[in-house]
């Protein structure tokens, strides 16, 4: 492993490469181009590489004030256990100008999230899409899958 950059700039990312890096990791299938919006249009984003191999990526959402989320904190699994998503995790946390940080935590990997200085909410809520409201899914807990107001 050489050295790891992590870099706050989107330039030289190919999105096709990013969205294998998600199904690696794995956090389910993403189409580039959504991908590559949704990057876009986040406040702060943190790139890892490997020399030239994209090896991880996170993004966050904020209003600049009071609240900021974290989103899509993902690493190739063979770089795992290395310190190095904690390092994006720090850099994404460093570029936002917040108090409050929230993120999802994909079920099972909370502990990391608890290594980066998160702890647990007990009044957060979501409306949900299928997949994640799923009981299943691990993302709930008790009151059971809401459905969106109509």
């Amino acid at each position: 492993m050489d050295m790891i950059r992590y870099e706050t700039s989107l330039s030289g990312v190919d999105w096709k490469q990013a969205a294998e890096v998600f199904q690696r990791a794995p956090l389910g299938t993403r189409e580039p181009g959504k991908l590559a919006r949704a990057f876009a249009n986040s406040y702060a984003c943190v790139v890892a590489w490997d020399d030239d191999r994209l090896i991880g990526l996170a993004r966050a959402l904020c209003d600049g004030e009071y609240q900021a989320a974290i989103y899509d904190v993902v690493l190739l699994p063979e770089y795992q256990g290395k310190g190095i998503g904690k390092k994006m995790m720090e850099g994404l946390c460093e570029q936002l100008p917040v108090q409050n940080i929230i993120l999802y935590a994909v079920p099972g990997r909370e502990s990391f999230y608890r290594k980066c200085g998160f702890r647990p909410m007990l009044t957060a809520m979501a409306v949900l899409s299928p997949g994640m409201a799923d009981p299943n899914a691990g993302y709930l807990g008790e009151g059971g899958p809401s459905k969106a107001p109509t």
